[in-house]
Order: C-alpha cells, then structure tokens, then sequence
C-alpha cells in the first residue's frame, strides 16, 4: 500500500504475487434484499499472511493489503474508488463530500465537508464531525518529517502533498461542524490532489485520541501547533498518541469502534502474535448506502501453506479461497480458464489484473532504508548501488519464461513503474530498455571490470563501479532475496528467477524462505536484515494516480530500500506538485519521462505482474470478478 498510498503493497499471493482480500468477494447493485441473517462467510487470509493491525493510520510496517483490505471493512477511508467493473471515485461509498477546489492566491484552496455517519462499538454511537478529520491531519504532521522513518504514514513522501505542503488547515463549522478547509502551497495538479492525496484521508475515531487515560488533544490541537516527530523524546502530543495506538494489540476493545459495514469481535494471539483467527460481524449502525446483506458474519482462517487451504475447500469449510496456479487450466489472454484440481468442482474462478505492478525491492542500505549496516557498506549495497548491475540483473530476468511455466500463462509482463495492463494512457510510448537477453547482462558485467568466466563473477580490477559506489578489486557478485515461504508458485518463480539471472548474467543471488509476516517485518520495519525483498509489489490504490513518489522520492515511507535519485525527484515533481506535465512526457530538463526512467533507471526489479484469482463457491450470489483495485465489499453478497 501507501502506501498515502497507498499504492498498496501487495504480498506475493497464489498466482505468484497480488492475491488479496479484494479477490475473493465482489460487488452487486444495491437493491432491496432480505438478508439471511446469521449468515456466516468464511474465508482464509492469503496464504502465510494474517492481519498484524486493525489501527488505520497506518505505518509502512503495516502497509500491506492483508491488513488494509481487513481494516477498510471496519473503518471507510475519506473516499472510496471502485466498485465493480470501475475504478472510479465513488462519492456515495465515500465518508466525505466531494472536494471543490479554488485559487488562494498563488495556492490552492480546497473545501470539503463531512457526512456526518456514525460511529459505532455495537453498544455506543457518535456522529462523525470535522474533528475525525483533524485527527488525521494532526497525526500526519506529527508523524512526518526528517526522523519519521518507518513510524511514518505508509503514504508519506517528504515534499509531495500531505502534510509537507498544507500551508494551513481550518474548521470554518468549529470542530463539531462538517466543513474543512486546507490550503495547499502552489499550484498542483488537481488529478493528482484527488486521487492521491485526498484519496488517503482516513477519518479518525476520536475515541482513539488517547494515550491510556482521557482525551490526549490531538484531535483538538491546531494544525499549526503539531510539531513534527522528534529524533528521541516524547515529541507532540499526537505522537505520543501514535505510540500509544501503535503498542496495542489488535484485538484490544479500543478497535471496536467502525463507521464501515463491519466491525471487528475477535482477533486471537498465539505465541504473542496476532494468528489470524479473526471474527468481524455486521455493523448494524453503518451509515452507508449498502449494508451488510446475507454476510452477517465473516470468520477468517490462517494457512501457511496452500496444501492446507486447498483440503479446507474440499472439505467444504471455506466459502472464498485461493488456488495455486498450478490448480487451473492454462491462461488464455488473461481470462481463469477452469479447477483442474480434483474435489473442487462445487467451486468456479474469478479473477482479473490489478492496476498495479510487481518487484524485487533493492536494500541500498543508506539512512532511508528499513534496514541498514553501520560502517563501510558491504559488497551487496555496493551491487544495488550501481545502475548498470541493476540493469544486467532486469536483462537476464527471463519474464516471458516465468509467465508461462510458473505464471501458468497468468501475467503480464513488467518493465517500468506503470502497469502494463489494464490499458492505460500513462504507459504510451513507454519501452523496454533491458528486454532479455541471455548474453546482454554479462556482457555489461565483463565492460565494467568482472571476471564472468567463473561463479559468481568476481571484479578483476582496481574498481568495478560506474557511478555507483566503489566495489574494490577481488568482491564476488554474490547478495541474497528475503521471499514468502509456503506458496509454490512464489517458490518456483523465485527460483526459475535465480537460475535465470545466473545464466545471463553470472550474478548469483541466494534465497531465504521466511514466513511472509516475517518477511514483511524485515522489508517494510527494519525487523531484520535484508538485501534484496520479494515480497511482492504495489496496487495503486489508493494513490491512484501513479505518480510513483511514495516509491521513490527519498524519505518516502514506501521507499524501504532507501532509493535515493535527484532526477527521479525532478520527474516526479514535474508530474505533481509542479504541474500537469503527463507522467509519459518527455521533460526537457531530464530529456526523459517519468515513466521511462522508472524503467532506465531500474530502482526495483521489475517482474511479472499477475493475473489475480479466487475461487468461490458455486452457490454464492452477488460475486463479480474483482476490479483492478482489488475491493473487497462482502455487504453486497446476497446469498452463501
């Protein structure tokens, strides 16, 4: 995610890599329906993955669709995109009015008001005011800033947008009214403030706004009295509240509060962990136009491995599931042909593209990275920190290969930050500088000093690097890839990639199979060390349009492999907040496009973006295949 996103980060799922919660369930037109009341809807979280976190503002820690696509049920962000068929906003799923935009000067106005639906925790309620608005933007400032770090919003990128550039936020109601009033400085694209800046309000329970005992004042402070967070101490008071909020354990009463169609029951623990058996029921005081129809109950089931998963479909004990890929007919174009696994057959496909893209992370091992060394950098950061290793690495990466023997037909292919698929116009005269080639990448190795006679290549002089950092005389071309363990396309990609990149470019890479929680820990928190993630990738959504500064602009807090580039800086702000140039045009000053340089430059390794399914039982009605935001609305389920 937003990761602001937030672009969601999305963990390497069945189909090796997007499959989220937003697969398993659609949506319908709303409608008079009498609801089966009681209805239970049991589903499993995506394999070796379970919701770590219930609190909506969210860190990069956290930033994953496991728990945002669970969260997005309990508490509606500010604006809600997609429904169906559509990725568009959706003013009447939405919690907050449209936005109207004017000029302030040489700003940029924007007034918004709330629409007043209720909070509730099953036995209390509470209108919701302009108040759970200032709580958000209140902890978004605390929480930005030089020394915000991983502790940051998952969508924080340092001088785009919230909350670097609000020059002021007013009330014009007072707090218990419905109006908001933010000023921001300049004269930016107004695309790009809907879709990915007012996209990432998340309004706030002020019941919320404590640190253990009574109201804390967040909520109450002025927008221009939070201070920023500091490098150690107490800091505002917002950030003690963040503190407080982020050290409880996801089933603490506090959460029962939602203003979604569901809110949550039960989260259990094992071993001090949250383990995934979760519980969330029908909100009966949600205020939205569609409430919860024949899913009176959802329970959720962790599975670390598909093989599990697999037999709990068969047996009947899941309604909505995953498949491996290696379960389903050949891909044709990029329509889920049919099970091929035996005892599935009361179950039928569902699936589709997400407007996303997917990736290895690089560790470049600086300040803005999760995790990083101390002293002289060591050979792995020295090999991401050098472009045209990156570059040999993209070249030997056999996509079309993966796609067809572990992908089953079921992918895209990936070569720049913009998603290939749905057709879109931001990708236009877009091209692939690295396409494969079995002999490019070690050829680019030998013409900058490495021996690629043996392996793994080793620098056979005085200096190897080329606009990187040095990488002295006798270092081998050697790192190591953190992946999600448990889900056999994952581990057959992951592979397949590895023996790929050797043959073409004699870089070896080793893998580590960890559980995907713990994977996530390491890549996105700095829980342990990593030099290379493949966690998965990104969904655009909620920061829809694709923009890419929360990926890449340095101090992101998606950016966790701490990519660090001035004239991505520059693309990226003549996209944004400079003005409307196209995210595919040239910029004179550059001679190059954004989306062009995501590709040239290779800040990820661009893999693969899959084709994303589920499966539901047969006698489910009210499913669609999922949109390329990955939605999950069961309130529109009619019958199990």
């Amino acid at each position: 995610m937003r990761n602001r996103s937030i672009r969601r980060l999305v963990i390497t799922g069945l189909s090796v890599g997007g499959l989220t919660m937003g697969m398993l369930a659609g949506t319908v037109a709303s409608g008079a329906v009498t609801p089966k009341a009681g209805t239970t809807l049991t589903i499993p979280f995506p394999v070796g993955s379970v919701a770590t976190s219930t609190f909506p503002f969210y860190s990069a820690a956290q930033c994953t669709t496991t728990n945002i696509d669970y969260w997005n049920l309990e508490v509606r962000p500010g604006y809600w995109f997609g429904l169906g068929a559509s990725v568009a906003l959706q003013p009447s799923l939405s919690v907050l009015n449209p936005a109207h935009f004017s000029a302030a000067g040489g700003n940029t106005a924007i007034d918004f008001t709330v629409k007043g639906w209720k909070w509730s925790n099953g036995t209390s309620t509470r209108t919701m005011t302009a108040q759970d608005i200032a709580f958000f933007l209140n902890m978004d400032k605390a929480q930005s800033g030089p020394n915000a770090g991983a502790n940051a919003f998952c969508g924080y990128a340092p001088g785009f947008g919230f909350p670097d550039q609000v020059v002021s936020v007013s009330y014009p109601g007072g707090l218990s009214g419905s109006q908001v009033h933010i000023v921001m400085k300049g004269h930016a694209s107004q695309l790009w403030l809907i879709y990915n800046e007012l996209s990432q309000i998340v309004p706030l329970a002020t019941q919320w706004d404590t640190t253990g005992g009574g109201p804390a004042g967040c909520s109450t402070e002025p927008f221009a009295s939070v201070t920023l967070k500091p490098a150690s101490g107490p800091g505002d008071v917002c950030s003690q509240v963040y503190n407080y909020l982020s050290g409880l354990q996801i089933n603490d009463p506090l959460w029962a509060w939602s203003d979604g169609p569901y809110r949550q029951t039960q989260a259990e623990y094992s071993s001090g962990n949250p383990d995934g058996n979760n519980v969330q029921v029908a909100n009966a005081d949600y205020s939205g136009p569609v409430k919860a129809h024949a899913v009176q109950k959802i329970v959720y089931q962790p599975f670390s491995d598909i093989a599990p998963e697999r037999n709990a479909l068969r047996a009947g004990t899941l309604q909505l599931g995953y498949l491996d890929t290696t379960d389903v007919s050949r891909a044709h174009g990029i329509t889920p042909g049919h099970i091929t696994a035996p005892g599935l057959g009361n179950f039928v496909v569902k699936g589709g593209v997400t407007f996303g893209v997917f990736y290895w992370m690089f560790n470049f091992d600086n300040a803005h990275s999760t995790y990083h060394t101390s002293g002289p950098p060591p050979s792995w950061a020295r090999i991401n920190g050098n472009q045209y290793i990156r570059a040999a690495i993209q070249q030997s990466d056999n996509q079309a290969a993966v796609i067809k023997s572990v992908d089953n037909g079921y992918a895209v292919p990936t070569f720049s930050a913009i998603p290939t698929y749905p057709k879109n116009a931001f990708n236009k005269g877009v091209t692939n500088p690295y396409p494969y080639s079995t002999t490019k990448g070690k050829a680019l190795m030998a013409k900058y000093g490495w021996n690629v006679k043996v392996f793994p290549a080793v620098c056979a002089k005085s200096n190897c690097a080329h606009g990187g950092p040095a990488i002295p005389k006798g270092t081998k071309a050697t790192e190591q890839v953190l992946v999600p363990s448990g889900i056999p396309s994952v581990t057959h990609l992951t592979l397949d990639e590895i023996a790929s990149i050797k043959a073409g470019s004699d870089i070896q890479i080793v893998a580590k199979f960890e559980p995907a929680t713990t994977v996530q820990g390491a890549c996105f928190a700095g829980a342990a060390a990593w030099q290379l993630c493949g966690y998965g990738g990104w969904i655009y959504a909620p920061d829809y349009y694709p923009s890419g500064e929360v990926l890449f602009a340095a101090g992101s807090g998606s950016n966790s492999g701490g990519y660090v580039n001035s004239e991505m800086n520059g693309l990226i702000s003549a996209t944004t907040t400079a003005g409307n140039v196209a995210l595919n045009a040239k910029n004179p000053k550059y001679h190059t496009s954004f989306a062009q340089f995501t590709a040239t430059d290779v800040p990820f390794l661009w893999q693969p973006t899959p084709t994303t399914f589920g499966v539901q039982v047969k006698t489910l009605a009210g499913y669609q295949a999922p949109n390329p935001l990955n939605n999950f609305n069961p309130e529109y389920i009619t019958a199990i």
